[in-house]
């Protein structure tokens, strides 16, 4: 699956598919994100400097809910790539 800019995949799940598009990861906190280097444009002409700020940058109109996750998709904050682990706790055996 190729990977895409968080913020585009969620404003425009099926648009700006252009192969070879350049991604740039970044942290906010403890947060790692992948983001096209037009929104990691935008969010740094912001002064953004947060996780927090980030979402509420990229929040809809109505501000309601941001495009920009809490917590990351693909294995927690794990580096991309790297598979989650199955998620079972010791306790839920047998």
């Amino acid at each position: 699956m190729e990977q895409r800019c968080e913020v585009c995949e969620r404003f425009r799940p099926e648009g700006d598919l252009k192969p070879g598009r350049e991604l740039v990861q970044v942290s906010y906190g403890d947060r790692q994100l992948l983001l096209c280097r037009g929104h990691l444009g935008i969010a740094e002409n912001s002064g953004v400097s947060s996780l927090e700020e980030l979402r509420e940058l990229f929040a809809e109109s109505d501000g309601l809910r941001s495009y920009v996750d809490r917590r990351a998709r693909d294995g927690g904050d794990a580096p991309y790539g790297v598979p989650r682990s199955a998620g079972r706790r010791a306790a839920d055996l047998g």
